[in-house]
């Protein structure tokens, strides 16, 4: 009896009709997969449409700024769903037709999270739409998704000279390649001992069983090498990694699937008079740094602790050298880059910018949950804050801190910009962030605040991913589907990265120089 309430409870929290548009009185969980909830958008477009309809109606967190901006969401319903019923009709609908449908579905909607996939039942196929790309795919700088600085120029560079230099890579493909690639380790020392071993006349039992096993092992690593980086080629090549440890192979060691996705590079560099630069490519740092996070997301095998490490001594060269610097009066300015930064875990916070900050968090805006599940039930504004360094730790707050932001810069790098805002010696550089400030949430946070994931991703014929709360920024204004502007708006000169960095070199002026 105690489950039976509390799974209609569940269901009562989660009611997904509240608008004039009722398939029938029955409250429906969009929340997951529910039968009654997705069963007709198995086979019908229509009513997969509606299924999205109704459970946005209930737990999207923009409808007031969406009205503003001129979305009727009850019009939107009478546009969009004979568009859909006439899908139904055709006997054959492949997956373009009704992208190219789906994103007109999303493209009103500024959410710079949301991302929808319909089930396509005639093809088998699911079909995704984000009005976030569609927004921001005609900007200059939309192709720097990848982006990452070059600071070799730097090396030998009279105007910007590097003294100090430091990165890591931590990507699968990064480990892949090195242990592909570099001479007296992996598939190149393995390559060596084959030539070796078949120079020989008279090979002994053994070396001639060896160079068999080295055949084997190159062959397959070369095989490997084709299939490129994925979930499937890391599985294979710890596959390989085991079924030759016999060879001792210098630096054959398995790589953790989730590195493939997971990782992180992160570069730290020291400028010649004193400038402390740190570039990371997305907010995980708190994985390799705090030890808890580390057992729960790593193997804590001797080579996941030797990566982590890694990364720990290149975040410890960037901190330790504005401590010291700081301490001396030496210090002459700070550069964090956060160009085509992803977002991540908001506890990095205490690592990047919060490391500079004082104790007790800087707040960037307000936030605002739902909390009920009419279209407008929303919780008063609440401050919201990213919290900082609680260790003693130097405050910079007397020389310039420059924050480098562009188009694919997302997420928790917009936090982190909205926080500069606050900051009177820090200042943004570069191009307009992408615009997905809205915090993102688990499913099981659903019947909390009347918002979350709509459906299971891959099960449901409905998937909605969408944040649980609305962010605005310090004079509650939306800037959701727009992005954080920077103080100095600088383009970057792409075609000669292997030159000079624009938008870099304007920061280390604007430390230099005060504008």
């Amino acid at each position: 009896m105690k489950n039976r309430i509390m799974i209609l409870g569940a269901l009562m929290l989660t009611l997904g009709i509240t608008s004039c548009h009722k398939d029938s009185d029955v409250v429906l969980n969009y929340a997951y997969n529910d039968e009654m909830a997705f069963n007709k958008a198995k086979d019908s477009y229509a009513e997969k449409f509606k299924v999205f309809w109704h459970g946005m109606n209930s737990t999207y967190s923009l409808w007031d700024y969406e009205k503003e901006c001129g979305l009727d969401w009850d019009e939107y319903y009478n546009v969009m769903l004979p568009k859909f019923e006439k899908l139904d009709e055709l006997g054959g609908v492949s997956d373009e037709d009704l992208e190219k449908l789906m994103e007109e579905m999303v493209a009103p909607l500024h959410d710079g999270h949301l991302s929808v996939e319909f089930y396509n039942h005639k093809t088998g196929s699911f079909v995704r739409a984000e009005p976030s790309m569609l927004r921001n795919m005609s900007r200059p700088d939309f192709a720097l998704m990848s982006f990452t600085p070059n600071l070799k120029p730097y090396v030998n560079n009279t105007k910007y000279k590097l003294k100090d230099w430091k990165e890591t890579n931590t990507y699968a493909s990064a480990q892949l390649y090195y242990v592909m690639n570099t001479p007296g380790i992996g598939y190149q020392w393995a390559v060596a001992k084959q030539k070796e071993l078949s120079s020989k006349e008279n090979p002994t039992e053994m070396e001639a069983t060896t160079l068999a096993y080295l055949n084997s092992f190159i062959k397959n690593m070369a095989i490997l090498q084709i299939e490129g980086v994925s979930d499937k080629s890391i599985q294979m090549y710890n596959n390989l990694v085991s079924m030759y440890s016999f060879l001792n192979v210098p630096f054959l060691e398995p790589i953790n699937p989730e590195l493939v996705e997971g990782g992180i590079d992160i570069k730290y560099a020291l400028f010649e008079d004193n400038i402390a630069y740190l570039y990371i490519s997305d907010f995980s740092l708190t994985t390799y740094l705090n030890d808890l996070y580390f057992e729960k997301y790593f193997s804590g095998s001797k080579h996941d602790t030797e990566v982590a490490t890694r990364v720990k001594d290149v975040y410890n060269a960037w901190f330790g050298a504005i401590q010291r610097l700081h301490k001396q009066k030496q210090l002459k300015g700070v550069v964090i880059d956060l160009r085509s930064n992803g977002g991540g875990i908001v506890y990095d916070s205490n690592y990047v910018l919060g490391s500079l900050a004082p104790q007790g968090g800087i707040q960037y805006g307000y936030a605002r949950f739902k909390r009920g599940a009419g279209r407008y039930d929303y919780s008063p504004f609440m401050p919201q804050s990213a919290s900082t360094m609680a260790d003693e730790h130097e405050i910079i707050d007397d020389v310039p801190i420059t924050i480098l932001i562009n188009c694919w810069s997302v997420s928790m790098s917009e936090t982190t910009s909205l926080c500069a805002k606050q900051l009177p010696n820090a200042r943004l550089i570069g191009t307009r962030s992408w615009g997905g400030l809205c915090a993102l949430t688990g499913q099981e946070e659903f019947t909390v605040n009347y918002t979350g994931h709509i459906g299971v991703k891959r099960q449901t014929p409905v998937y909605v991913y969408l944040p649980m709360v609305a962010i605005h920024d310090m004079n509650k204004k939306v800037l959701e589907g727009y992005g954080v502007e920077p103080d100095i708006e600088v383009s970057l000169d792409a075609k000669h990265l292997d030159e000079y960095d624009t938008q870099l070199e304007r920061a280390l002026d604007y430390i230099r120089t005060g504008n």
